[in-house]
């Protein structure tokens, strides 16, 4: 069995996916206009960390958004230092940090957790 994994542009486009107009974060939130998808990677930490500190999203989902744009930095600072599996590894850890955000955002809206 063998699995496909993103490859490292995919990943941005799936970054990105969340920050364009229709994105889950650009809807949620709204801080800011929405990035094009074209958009670099710093200008994509910065987009992540503006919804992380909108004040719209509950804690948990704004710490992960944060850890997500630390990661996007991180990756921006390696993209021309000519190591593809370093800057995969962060991008890797973007996305993951991304999936987590938004299902803390969703864990609190759903009916088991409502007090």
């Amino acid at each position: 069995m063998s699995t496909a994994r993103l490859s490292a542009p995919e990943i941005v486009n799936e970054l990105l996916s969340a920050l364009t107009d229709d994105g889950w974060l650009t809807t949620s939130t709204a801080p800011a206009d929405p990035v094009p998808a074209d958009a670099n990677l710093a200008t994509i930490a910065e987009a992540l960390r503006a919804h992380s500190r909108s004040g719209m999203l509950p804690a948990g989902a704004s710490h992960e958004l944060e850890r997500a744009a630390d990661a996007v930095g991180r990756a921006q600072e390696l993209e021309s230092a000519g190591d593809p599996g370093a800057l995969y590894g962060e991008l890797g850890s973007a996305l993951a940090y991304l999936v987590q955000a938004r299902r803390a955002s969703i864990d609190l809206d759903s009916p088991e957790t409502a007090s």
